[in-house]
């Protein structure tokens, strides 16, 4: 189980953290063993030499200097002397400062000398012996405490609350630059045009944002002069190919009719490869957004193919889907994805599901094709890349259907997914933003029953 944090904020905050905690655990340890231990022990010892100095005192002067000495002894000193001993259980204390304090009352008495505590009460008291005669004193058990729990939680604490306070401070200069250009390379990398970003802050980030923005200046003026240049080849081969036909037309039809049927039949692929290509090079430029009913576009294209003799069967159990969206940037990706599953769907009928509910709006083209190899998925959206089971001429295409699709998709914040059909196929998932979904009564005439799904098959129209 790996318990690293992930985010930069999570990472430097522990760091911060861990070098603050050994530093202070460091500095408390240093200030324990050189500076608390020995003024405790050097305080142990001043205050047993009271203690037995007192003692001796009492023993040396006459019963009637007593009240005296115990006046100053409680003033001075703290020390209060028991005029009634009693019998006091013998208890350690766990006062930081007993251990040091034992030893030194151990050391100054020359016998061992313990402390009685009565368990309630401020009060602590030693019996001191004296010349044969042996006098209890007593003192506030606070003057052997001292806490230093506290002072840990206290130093914690703090260490604590700026460790937060620095990481904010720290990661907030380095996150927001570099979430900027995480953003940034998302849009350049999936087709949009990135904002410029700010050449601010620390020289590092400053010369990584400048990169960055002539890095995308230079790709998108690439990006143009590809776009031009296959414009214009594509434009400047319609002329040829146009008198070519018009050549073809003139020759007498009864000479070598099936060579002049090649050549219309290439005629023809030339001229529709060279349309994709125009296509292609007009980019993904946004077009105006409106109301659209997402089950009259389905229908229509469906009906075009259907003219052509493909079957195309399509489904929903749900109202009419009305969409704010750019209708032809729409109709073209459902175009190149349904054209798609038709080309490679061996002949068999392919599927089309309206999913629209106020959580999620997909549409959903399933064939019966040989489907796509995992390792493959991503790499047919790549431009004029195709699979080695779709190079020949029946299916071939120029590998920009999907190219296409995917760029506009990526334009109108869409996604695709290629997906394995069950029983063999693929499913070509559309999935379109539901904030763009209106809701609007439905009319009873529009609305489909809801025990069976529409269907559109050959030869029905839409």
């Amino acid at each position: 189980m790996n318990i690293r944090p992930r985010s930069l904020f999570g990472r430097t905050a522990t760091t911060i953290a861990f070098t603050l905690l050994v530093f202070t655990i460091t500095f408390i340890g240093a200030t324990v063993y050189f500076i608390v231990i020995p003024a405790a022990k050097r305080y142990s010892d001043d205050f047993a030499a009271e203690i037995v100095s007192a003692a001796h005192s009492l023993q040396s002067l006459p019963l009637e200097m007593h009240a005296e000495l115990q006046q100053e002894l409680l003033l001075d000193h703290g020390l209060i002397v028991s005029q009634q001993p009693s019998n006091l259980a013998r208890r350690s204390s766990d006062a930081p400062y007993y251990p040091y304090f034992q030893e030194a009352l151990t050391r100054r008495a020359g016998e061992e000398l313990y402390i009685y505590d009565p368990g309630s009460g401020p009060l602590v008291w030693v019996d001191v012996p004296a010349h044969g005669n042996i006098y209890r004193l007593g003192f506030n058990r606070e003057r052997l405490g001292i806490n230093p729990p506290i002072v840990l939680i206290l130093v914690i604490g703090v260490g604590l609350i700026l460790t937060v306070l620095v990481s904010l401070i720290e990661v907030k200069r380095v996150v927001q630059p570099l979430s900027r250009l995480s953003a940034a390379v998302k849009d350049l990398s999936t087709g949009r045009d990135p904002d410029h970003l700010p050449e601010d802050g620390p020289h590092e980030i400053a010369a990584l944002s400048r990169a960055f923005n002539t890095m995308s200046s230079d790709l998108q003026e690439m990006a143009e002069n590809r776009a031009v240049m296959i414009a214009g080849i594509s434009h400047d081969l319609r002329t040829p190919l146009t008198r070519l036909g018009i050549a073809i037309e003139m020759l007498d039809q009864d000479a070598k009719p099936e060579i002049l049927a090649a050549i219309r039949r290439d005629l023809d692929s030339m001229n529709l490869l060279i349309g994709q290509f125009l296509r292609f090079s007009e980019g993904v430029r946004g077009g105006v957004a409106v109301q659209v009913d997402l089950w009259r576009i389905i229908e229509s294209l469906a009906a075009d193919l259907a003219r052509d003799g493909t079957r195309v069967c399509l489904h929903r159990k749900s109202p009419p889907c009305v969409y704010f969206t750019d209708p032809v940037a729409l109709q073209r990706v459902l175009e190149n994805l349904l054209r798609n599953a038709v080309r490679y769907g061996q002949g068999e009928p392919v599927d089309v599901f309206l999913n629209c509910n106020s959580e999620a709006v997909s549409i959903e083209i399933c064939d019966r094709g040989p489907g796509i190899p995992a390792d493959q998925v991503q790499e047919v959206f790549r431009p004029f890349h195709r699979l080695e089971t779709a190079r020949n001429s029946k299916t071939g295409g120029t590998g920009l259907g999907l190219a296409i699709a995917q760029k506009l998709a990526n334009k109108n914040n869409w996604t695709i997914e290629l997906i394995p059909r069950e029983g063999g196929g693929t499913i070509a998932k559309l999935s379109l933003p539901a904030t763009n979904r209106f809701c609007l009564p439905v009319s009873n005439d529009r609305e489909p029953k809801s025990d069976r799904d529409e269907k559109l098959t050959e030869p029905a129209t839409a």
